[in-house]
């Protein structure tokens, strides 16, 4: 009895403890927690990923944004260029902007209506190397092949042209005139090719004879033959009599031209390169000359009483990378349905930095120590540009004396002068150009024009008053081709506006800056101190003759001398 009591008092015992038990959640409270850390994880990766979505949409709307930013600025860039042709250049000319199209030379008599001749895409293909038309040729081509058909075509029309140096402009024209010699046989004088220095003649003749077309007769004129013969009008007819192109500059052809009009009745093209040059040479009057020629053209094929034969007008051509530079002054033109195509780099070219410099001699001390960091081998190819020939003497002087002197580098050094014969100009161009010469020292006698596929350097030794002079200059490098390269401007504090002015236009964002350790610059002025009487003396016999103006010494050269 007592013991069956006993039993069921443990059993209520029992019972009322696991009642407690569970109404107090202590059995799941484990159960909780699992739940409670699961769903955590659930909302972490839920909140990660709207995160990373977040992130995404972000990313997007940022790329979408500079997108937009990098529009709105070529919208702006166009807005602005299109005002500068309408206010200074012309009120009614087309204007094209040229895109980043290249088409495969192979191609184009199979992708285009206007077809070139064979032989000439052979050339180009296998004379020059080439495998793709750069953007201007492939936009401007299209044009100006139409010029075969006369005024059978509607969008003929003269052609401006402004587009950065090194890409293609030469060969925009030049491949324009070949294509009607081929397709027309026109064995009278039809192109004429103005430009402002002689070396961008000899460049323009290099590319023509490069096409090596038989029968075609293309030619400079040498005055030296008219001043030295008594039979004038004869010699002056025979020279465009016998030719069908004519390659000069405007200074040379002027002397010939207002007392032989009749010569250019069958004038076919025109093309005046680098115009912005020309027209700063106040000896000429190229707006009088293009419409003098202009009306002879004119006058003779509305001669023709077959009204049915097309007619072929004077096309005529204006090029420069800095066209809008002097565009007030080309509004006397009198162009035919002028049509203005115009190209706006995407991106920088060339790596670009700048010195400060206080003077000449800090000038010569940062250009030994600069010459001496770059990497030592046959490939360095540098121009080096000076305001005057008096400074590029100099630095040519004392690059060739002190570097003998030191021996610390063995690169063939010369300099370029307008002083020079024809002949040597040629040769010392020719040697550069094949990189036997390693630094060629030179004004802005050749800052235009100069194919210059090897250069790897240009060095602003002195920066000019106008910024699109910089920017001819540093057009020598990365030309189509060509390796990227790298500008050096030695620069006072007032002159860095016209670096950033000039750098604007070719797109290029950032310029820096450098320096050279003092330690360094301290040991070049010593041994510039050492060497300094010497070149003195050699520069002061040159005036008086004694010594060959031109020549190459070297420090034991001049020691020999006794100077």
């Amino acid at each position: 009895m007592t013991s069956s009591i006993y039993v069921d008092n443990v059993k209520r015992l029992i019972e009322s403890s696991y009642e407690k038990l569970v109404n107090s959640n202590l059995l799941n409270e484990s159960k909780n927690e699992i739940d409670n850390d699961i769903n955590t994880k659930v909302s972490q990766n839920i909140n990660n990923e709207k995160n990373s979505k977040d992130v995404i949409k972000s990313d997007k709307k940022g790329d979408e944004n500079n997108e937009k930013d990098s529009e709105h600025c070529d919208e702006l860039e166009d807005e602005e260029k299109v005002e500068e042709v309408r206010s200074t250049l012309s009120s009614n000319c087309r204007i094209i902007k040229i895109k980043n199209d290249e088409i495969e030379i192979s191609k184009w008599n199979t992708l285009k209506s206007n077809p070139i001749n064979e032989y000439i895409i052979n050339a180009l293909i296998n004379n020059f190397n080439f495998k793709t038309f750069l953007p201007c040729q492939s936009c401007i081509l299209e044009y100006s092949l139409l010029y075969k058909n006369g005024s059978n075509s509607f969008l003929t029309g003269d052609i401006y042209i402004e587009v950065p140096t090194g890409l293609g402009k030469t060969l925009c024209y030049t491949i324009t005139i070949l294509d009607y010699f081929l397709c027309k046989k026109d064995n009278s004088f039809f192109g004429l090719i103005l430009t402002a220095t002689e070396e961008l003649v000899q460049q323009i003749l290099k590319v023509i004879s490069k096409f090596n077309i038989q029968n075609l007769k293309c030619q400079d004129i040498n005055i030296n033959k008219f001043y030295s013969n008594i039979y004038f009008d004869e010699l002056v007819h025979n020279t465009f009599e016998n030719c069908n192109i004519i390659v000069t500059t405007t200074n040379k052809f002027e002397l010939l031209f207002y007392s032989n009009e009749h010569l250019f009745k069958d004038l076919k093209f025109l093309i005046i390169d680098e115009v912005d040059k020309i027209m700063s040479l106040d000896k000429t009057n190229i707006n009088s000359l293009v419409n003098s020629l202009t009306k002879i053209v004119e006058k003779n094929q509305n001669a023709s009483n077959n009204l049915y034969r097309p007619k072929y007008f004077l096309q005529k051509y204006l090029v420069s990378a800095t066209l809008c530079k002097v565009a007030d002054n080309l509004m006397p033109l009198n162009l035919y349905r002028p049509i203005f195509f115009y190209y706006i780099l995407s991106q920088a070219r060339n790596d670009e930095f700048y010195y400060f410099t206080k003077n000449k001699n800090k000038k010569i001390y940062h250009l030994i120590a600069l010459i001496q960091e770059l990497p030592c081998d046959d490939c360095l190819s540098m121009l080096i540009f000076c305001n005057e020939e008096k400074t590029s003497h100099l630095i040519f002087r004392y690059l060739t004396v002190y570097f003998s002197y030191t021996n610390t580098t063995n690169y063939k050094i010369n300099e370029y002068n307008r002083n020079l014969s024809s002949k040597r100009k040629k040769t010392i161009l020719k040697n550069f150009l094949s990189n036997k010469i390693n630094i060629l020292i030179c004004t802005n006698s050749i800052a235009r024009g100069l194919d210059s596929v090897n250069l790897n350097y240009v060095v602003n030794f002195d920066i000019p008053m106008h910024y699109n002079v910089l920017t001819h200059r540093i057009g020598r490098l990365s030309r189509y081709n060509s390796r990227k390269g790298t500008v050096y401007h030695f620069i006072k504090r007032s002159e860095k506006k016209i670096m950033i002015k000039s750098g604007k236009r070719r797109n290029v964002k950032n310029i820096k800056k450098l320096n050279f350790k003092k330690m360094k610059l301290k040991e070049i002025k010593s041994n510039i101190m050492e060497i300094k009487p010497l070149i003195n003396n050699v520069i002061s016999k040159e005036r008086l003759n004694i010594v060959n103006q031109y020549k190459v010494y070297h420090y034991d050269d001049l020691i020999k001398l006794n100077f």
